[in-house]
């Protein structure tokens, strides 16, 4: 059986490379009000603000983003659109969040966000964040190291750098009456003493977003529902996000064969352990795509 080096096989026990997706783009602009709002389309612009747009990527100014920037491997840069439930009247709904403006004298977005209907926090918004982070003592609350959840050793990139984090999934999660649902997630070491992780634009993908900062109010505007979807998902998401928790599976395996009788039982045994983690993640993701009624071909 062949070796892999074992510098590299020590490394690729600590951090589970998996594929980075590509960077989407938002748009920021403000209105004569002094509003600043934001939005993941051009055509979501009004055409009189379109010349004064500002376009967003992961590397944000950290006075505009919240100053975190803690990105992960975002499986879900290309989230299509959840259905909204819009009102009685069929329009569109709007959502109103007061907002905690400051971390001592950093200003920040700061908003309770609820956990699976149970646990409420307070998380930061960052637009310059693909998805949602939380921290440790978060997830320990949430029960996601219990041992049916998937738990998946990954890397997580941003300002700071690259350090060791974990994906996992969380059912729901809610802005008083703005939700959403089946939420990879990445859990890492906590940033602040004065949130519990971000809120990125994966969860903000199916809303128009406008900062008030004279009455410190956060504005959920829902977007109209694209009908090519399923669970919140395009094809493209599915597609990627199957193949990426596929690849992390089979990566695990492939790499508890390769140290298998060169670096002990226990460098093996966790390479095991990892791809059942990955395996139930992948699981967990067909059983949400079967109650979507995602196509086959899709997955």
């Amino acid at each position: 059986m062949s070796r892999f080096p074992v510098a590299w096989i020590l490394m690729m026990l600590i951090l589970c490379p998996v594929d980075s997706a590509y960077s989407s783009e938002f748009y920021q602009w403000t209105d004569e009000n002094g509003v600043t709002h934001f939005a993941n389309s051009l055509g979501d612009v009004p055409e009189k603000y379109r010349h004064l747009v500002k376009v967003l990527g992961s590397d944000l100014d950290p006075e505009t983003t919240g100053g975190q920037g803690a990105a992960t491997n975002d499986r879900s840069a290309n989230k299509a659109p959840t259905l909204p439930a819009g009102d009685e009247s069929g329009q569109l709904k709007q959502f109103e969040i007061p907002y905690q403006a400051y971390e001592g004298s950093a200003r920040r977005v700061i908003i309770p966000v609820t956990f699976n209907d149970r646990v409420t926090v307070p998380m930061a918004l960052d637009t310059g964040s693909p998805g949602m982070v939380i921290s440790f003592e978060l997830a320990a609350q949430l029960g996601v190291f219990s041992r049916d959840r998937g738990t998946l050793l990954i890397e997580a990139a941003g300002i700071g750098g690259v350090q060791p984090a974990i994906l996992t999934i969380i059912d729901v999660v809610s802005v008083e009456d703005v939700r959403d649902a089946f939420v990879p997630t990445t859990v890492t070491a906590s940033v602040s003493d004065a949130f519990e992780g971000l809120i990125g634009m994966d969860f903000l993908t199916n809303y128009m977003i406008s900062i008030d900062s004279q009455k410190q109010m956060l504005v959920f505007q829902e977007t109209p529902p694209s009908q090519d979807s399923r669970g919140g998902h395009d094809e493209a998401w599915w597609r990627k996000t199957f193949s990426e928790f596929r690849a992390a599976r089979d990566h695990w395996k492939q790499l508890a064969e390769a140290v298998d009788g060169g670096l002990g039982t226990n460098a093996a045994g966790f390479a095991e352990f990892q791809a059942r983690e990955a395996e139930r993640l992948l699981q967990r993701l067909d059983g949400y795509a079967s109650d979507s009624a995602v196509p086959r071909h899709w997955r």
